[in-house]
Protein backbone atom coordinates (compact mmCIF):
# COMPACT_ATOMS: atom_id res chain seq x y z
CA UNK A 1 0.00 0.00 0.00
CA UNK A 2 1.31 3.46 -0.87
CA UNK A 3 2.62 5.47 2.07
CA UNK A 4 0.25 8.40 2.43
CA UNK A 5 2.86 10.56 4.14
CA UNK A 6 4.48 11.28 0.80
CA UNK A 7 1.22 12.92 -0.49
CA UNK A 8 0.48 16.57 -0.11
CA UNK A 9 -2.80 17.63 1.43
CA UNK A 10 -4.48 18.55 -1.88
CA UNK A 11 -3.47 15.18 -3.29
CA UNK A 12 -4.87 13.43 -0.24
CA UNK A 13 -8.14 15.35 -0.58
CA UNK A 14 -8.37 14.41 -4.27
CA UNK A 15 -7.63 10.78 -3.39
CA UNK A 16 -10.29 10.85 -0.68
CA UNK A 17 -12.84 12.13 -3.17
CA UNK A 18 -11.93 9.34 -5.60
CA UNK A 19 -12.28 6.76 -2.84
CA UNK A 20 -15.69 8.15 -1.78
CA UNK A 21 -16.86 8.11 -5.40
CA UNK A 22 -15.68 4.51 -5.86
CA UNK A 23 -17.36 3.46 -2.61
CA UNK A 24 -20.64 5.13 -3.68
CA UNK A 25 -20.40 3.51 -7.11
CA UNK A 26 -19.85 0.04 -5.66
CA UNK A 27 -22.61 0.48 -3.10
CA UNK A 28 -24.99 1.50 -5.91
CA UNK A 29 -23.97 -1.54 -7.96
CA UNK A 30 -24.54 -3.83 -4.98
CA UNK A 31 -27.94 -2.22 -4.35
CA UNK A 32 -28.89 -2.64 -8.02
CA UNK A 33 -27.84 -6.28 -7.95
CA UNK A 34 -29.80 -6.91 -4.74
CA UNK A 35 -32.89 -5.19 -6.20
CA UNK A 36 -32.60 -7.23 -9.42
CA UNK A 37 -32.24 -10.45 -7.42
CA UNK A 38 -35.29 -9.54 -5.30
CA UNK A 39 -37.33 -8.75 -8.39
CA UNK A 40 -36.28 -12.04 -10.00
CA UNK A 41 -37.23 -13.93 -6.85
CA UNK A 42 -40.59 -12.15 -6.69
CA UNK A 43 -41.26 -12.94 -10.36
CA UNK A 44 -40.35 -16.58 -9.80
CA UNK A 45 -42.72 -16.70 -6.82
CA UNK A 46 -45.52 -15.10 -8.87
CA UNK A 47 -45.00 -17.64 -11.63
CA UNK A 48 -45.01 -20.50 -9.12
CA UNK A 49 -48.28 -19.20 -7.62
CA UNK A 50 -49.81 -18.82 -11.09
CA UNK A 51 -48.73 -22.33 -12.06
CA UNK A 52 -50.17 -23.74 -8.83
CA UNK A 53 -53.47 -21.91 -9.41
CA UNK A 54 -53.66 -23.17 -12.99
CA UNK A 55 -52.98 -26.71 -11.81
CA UNK A 56 -55.70 -26.37 -9.13
CA UNK A 57 -58.25 -25.09 -11.66
CA UNK A 58 -57.35 -27.88 -14.09
CA UNK A 59 -57.77 -30.47 -11.33
CA UNK A 60 -61.15 -29.00 -10.35
CA UNK A 61 -62.33 -29.03 -13.97
CA UNK A 62 -61.19 -32.63 -14.40
CA UNK A 63 -62.98 -33.62 -11.18
CA UNK A 64 -66.15 -31.80 -12.29
CA UNK A 65 -66.05 -33.56 -15.67
CA UNK A 66 -65.60 -36.91 -13.97
CA UNK A 67 -68.53 -36.24 -11.62
CA UNK A 68 -70.69 -35.20 -14.59
CA UNK A 69 -69.72 -38.34 -16.51
CA UNK A 70 -70.54 -40.55 -13.52
CA UNK A 71 -73.88 -38.77 -13.04
CA UNK A 72 -74.69 -39.19 -16.73
CA UNK A 73 -73.87 -42.91 -16.56
CA UNK A 74 -76.00 -43.35 -13.45
CA UNK A 75 -78.90 -41.49 -15.07
CA UNK A 76 -78.54 -43.55 -18.25
CA UNK A 77 -78.60 -46.78 -16.21
CA UNK A 78 -81.65 -45.61 -14.28
CA UNK A 79 -83.42 -44.65 -17.52
CA UNK A 80 -82.54 -48.01 -19.04
CA UNK A 81 -83.96 -49.79 -15.98
CA UNK A 82 -87.17 -47.75 -16.18
CA UNK A 83 -87.52 -48.49 -19.90
CA UNK A 84 -86.80 -52.19 -19.36
CA UNK A 85 -89.37 -52.35 -16.56
CA UNK A 86 -91.96 -50.57 -18.70
CA UNK A 87 -91.24 -52.94 -21.59
CA UNK A 88 -91.54 -55.99 -19.32
CA UNK A 89 -94.82 -54.66 -17.93
CA UNK A 90 -96.15 -54.03 -21.42
CA UNK A 91 -95.14 -57.53 -22.50
CA UNK A 92 -96.81 -59.07 -19.45
CA UNK A 93 -99.97 -57.07 -20.12
CA UNK A 94 -99.93 -58.14 -23.77
CA UNK A 95 -99.52 -61.80 -22.79
CA UNK A 96 -102.29 -61.53 -20.19
CA UNK A 97 -104.56 -59.76 -22.67
CA UNK A 98 -103.88 -62.39 -25.32
CA UNK A 99 -104.57 -65.18 -22.82
CA UNK A 100 -107.81 -63.50 -21.72
CA UNK A 101 -108.92 -63.04 -25.32
CA UNK A 102 -108.10 -66.67 -26.08
CA UNK A 103 -109.99 -67.84 -23.01
CA UNK A 104 -112.98 -65.66 -23.93
CA UNK A 105 -112.92 -67.00 -27.49
CA UNK A 106 -112.79 -70.58 -26.20
CA UNK A 107 -115.63 -69.89 -23.80
CA UNK A 108 -117.67 -68.27 -26.57
CA UNK A 109 -117.02 -71.23 -28.89
CA UNK A 110 -118.07 -73.66 -26.14
CA UNK A 111 -121.21 -71.63 -25.47
CA UNK A 112 -122.06 -71.54 -29.16
CA UNK A 113 -121.57 -75.29 -29.37
CA UNK A 114 -123.80 -75.79 -26.33
CA UNK A 115 -126.41 -73.47 -27.84
CA UNK A 116 -126.29 -75.42 -31.10
CA UNK A 117 -126.76 -78.68 -29.21
CA UNK A 118 -129.64 -77.19 -27.25
CA UNK A 119 -131.28 -75.97 -30.44
CA UNK A 120 -130.80 -79.36 -32.09
CA UNK A 121 -132.30 -81.10 -29.05
CA UNK A 122 -135.23 -78.70 -28.80
CA UNK A 123 -136.06 -78.99 -32.51
CA UNK A 124 -137.53 -82.55 -32.53
CA UNK A 125 -139.42 -81.95 -29.30
CA UNK A 126 -141.00 -78.87 -30.78
CA UNK A 127 -141.97 -80.71 -33.94
CA UNK A 128 -143.51 -83.58 -31.93
CA UNK A 129 -145.44 -81.23 -29.70
CA UNK A 130 -146.82 -79.16 -32.58
CA UNK A 131 -150.53 -79.70 -33.31
CA UNK A 132 -151.45 -81.51 -36.49
CA UNK A 133 -153.73 -78.70 -37.62
CA UNK A 134 -151.12 -77.43 -40.02
CA UNK A 135 -150.81 -74.11 -38.17
CA UNK A 136 -147.29 -72.71 -37.84
CA UNK A 137 -146.02 -73.17 -34.26
CA UNK A 138 -144.81 -70.07 -32.43
CA UNK A 139 -141.09 -69.40 -32.84
CA UNK A 140 -138.86 -70.45 -29.99
CA UNK A 141 -136.78 -67.53 -28.79
CA UNK A 142 -133.01 -67.89 -29.23
CA UNK A 143 -130.88 -69.13 -26.38
CA UNK A 144 -130.14 -66.22 -24.04
CA UNK A 145 -126.42 -66.24 -23.38
CA UNK A 146 -125.98 -62.77 -21.87
CA UNK A 147 -128.42 -60.80 -19.71
CA UNK A 148 -128.15 -57.47 -17.92
CA UNK A 149 -128.33 -58.19 -14.15
CA UNK A 150 -130.67 -55.28 -13.42
CA UNK A 151 -132.70 -55.20 -16.65
CA UNK A 152 -133.95 -58.56 -17.91
CA UNK A 153 -135.15 -57.00 -21.14
CA UNK A 154 -131.53 -56.54 -22.23
CA UNK A 155 -130.42 -59.92 -23.56
CA UNK A 156 -128.11 -61.20 -26.30
CA UNK A 157 -127.54 -64.68 -27.72
CA UNK A 158 -123.91 -63.97 -28.67
CA UNK A 159 -124.65 -63.95 -32.41
CA UNK A 160 -124.17 -60.99 -34.76
CA UNK A 161 -122.90 -57.57 -33.74
CA UNK A 162 -122.35 -56.66 -30.11
CA UNK A 163 -125.29 -54.61 -28.72
CA UNK A 164 -124.68 -51.11 -27.39
CA UNK A 165 -125.70 -52.05 -23.85
CA UNK A 166 -122.94 -54.70 -23.73
CA UNK A 167 -120.39 -52.18 -25.02
CA UNK A 168 -121.52 -49.77 -22.28
CA UNK A 169 -121.31 -52.56 -19.68
CA UNK A 170 -117.73 -53.42 -20.71
CA UNK A 171 -116.74 -49.74 -20.80
CA UNK A 172 -117.83 -49.27 -17.18
CA UNK A 173 -115.66 -52.19 -16.07
CA UNK A 174 -118.14 -55.04 -16.32
CA UNK A 175 -117.25 -58.45 -17.73
CA UNK A 176 -118.96 -60.82 -20.14
CA UNK A 177 -118.68 -63.53 -17.51
CA UNK A 178 -120.93 -61.54 -15.14
CA UNK A 179 -123.52 -61.23 -17.92
CA UNK A 180 -123.30 -64.97 -18.58
CA UNK A 181 -123.88 -65.70 -14.90
CA UNK A 182 -126.85 -63.34 -14.89
CA UNK A 183 -128.29 -65.10 -17.94
CA UNK A 184 -127.89 -68.51 -16.33
CA UNK A 185 -129.62 -67.36 -13.15
CA UNK A 186 -132.30 -65.01 -14.52
CA UNK A 187 -133.14 -66.08 -18.09
CA UNK A 188 -136.46 -67.97 -18.50
CA UNK A 189 -135.96 -71.59 -19.47
CA UNK A 190 -138.17 -73.38 -22.04
CA UNK A 191 -140.45 -76.04 -20.60
CA UNK A 192 -139.04 -79.50 -21.39
CA UNK A 193 -141.25 -81.68 -23.58
CA UNK A 194 -141.65 -84.27 -20.84
CA UNK A 195 -143.48 -81.72 -18.67
CA UNK A 196 -145.81 -80.46 -21.36
CA UNK A 197 -149.44 -81.54 -21.41
CA UNK A 198 -151.07 -82.26 -24.71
Amino acid sequence: MTDLKSYELPELEALAEQIQAEIAKREQEEADQARAAAEAAAEAERRAIADAEAARLAAEEAAARKVAEVAARVEARAQAKVEAKALATAQKEAVAREAAEKKAAEKQAAAQEAAAKTAATAGPETAAAAPATGATPPAIPGHVRYMHPSNRALTWDGQGGTPDWIQAWLTTGGTLYALEVAAEKLAPRPIPGSFRKD
